[in-house]
């Protein structure tokens, strides 16, 4: 074909197509719209960290721990979660705001790691579906106090 035998096919292709696009529409059948990707990019804006209001505790006292995002996940489709990461359970879910606090105690002596992400949240895993960011792992260690005078035999 000579190009402007191509040119003129070309302008025929494009035409039909928006006539096309015209009469399915008038019929009621919406095009649609090229796919969303199903997860966001890596991050996407968000920073997050986890702090525990003291890494050392008696058996029995508890321990706050905090986490704190660089943005308000609410306006998002996302939540800020914290979970043990030793138990696997989901200790806070929080859908707004820039901070979730969860209070954990625990009644023998142990070390529990915490961690806390920006995701979506599937109920009953405590695991995110996917975790846009996750903080730095957050150790607490809960040890025994003796009791004094200790008897002797």
């Amino acid at each position: 074909m000579k190009p402007r035998a191509r040119a003129s096919l070309s302008r025929v292709a494009t035409t039909l197509s928006a006539a096309t696009c015209g009469l399915w529409c008038m019929a009621g059948v919406a095009l649609a719209a090229p796919a969303a990707p199903q997860h966001p990019a890596a991050g996407d804006g968000f920073a997050i960290s986890l702090a525990a209001s003291s890494p050392y505790e008696p058996v029995g006292h508890s321990v706050t721990l905090t986490a704190t995002t660089n943005a308000d996940v609410g306006p998002t489709p996302y939540y800020i979660t914290i979970y043990s990461e030793t138990t696997g359970a989901e200790l806070a879910v929080c859908g707004a705001g820039t901070t979730c606090s969860a209070t954990v105690a625990q009644s023998r002596v142990g070390t529990q790691g915490f961690e806390a992400f920006v995701g979506d949240n599937v109920l009953g895993n405590g695991h995110p579906g996917f975790a846009l960011v996750s903080s730095s792992e957050v150790v607490v260690t809960w040890w025994f106090i003796r009791r004094w005078p200790v008897r002797l035999p």
